[in-house]
């Protein structure tokens, strides 16, 4: 009884995000982590600079075009994100900080439960 009154108090957001990215991961959309992401501060210029690396590439300019792929990707900055749904209202998580969140809750209630058993 005293589990049942444990898992009545938790948080039911942390099992509604849980269900809703399992069911998406196992059944629809595969877990995809992008290899960089560019804020939104620095888009402008991400695209601008993309436009005149292929104006380089198209002209023959080589190392303008190099020069210009240099500039770009400094401007790129890896963040281990996932979204299962850009078109659903799917909320970011941000993978290493809620893994460990998720282990630690799985760990607590595996502990509950071994209590409620050994009662």
């Amino acid at each position: 009884m005293q589990f049942q009154d444990y898992l009545a108090g938790k948080d039911d957001e942390w099992f509604d995000v849980l269900d809703d990215y399992r069911h998406t991961l196992a059944h629809r959309i595969p877990l995809y982590i992008p290899p960089f992401v560019v804020m939104m501060d620095d888009e402008a210029a991400y695209t601008a600079l993309g436009e005149r690396k292929l104006k380089a590439l198209v002209s023959g300019d080589v190392p303008e075009h190099e020069r210009l792929a240099t500039e770009q990707k400094a401007l790129e900055t890896f963040r281990p994100w996932m979204q299962h749904s850009f078109h659903e209202e799917a909320r970011p998580l941000v993978i290493h900080p809620q893994l460990l969140a998720n282990f630690n809750t799985i760990e607590e209630m595996g502990r509950k439960l071994l209590e409620e058993l050994d009662r």
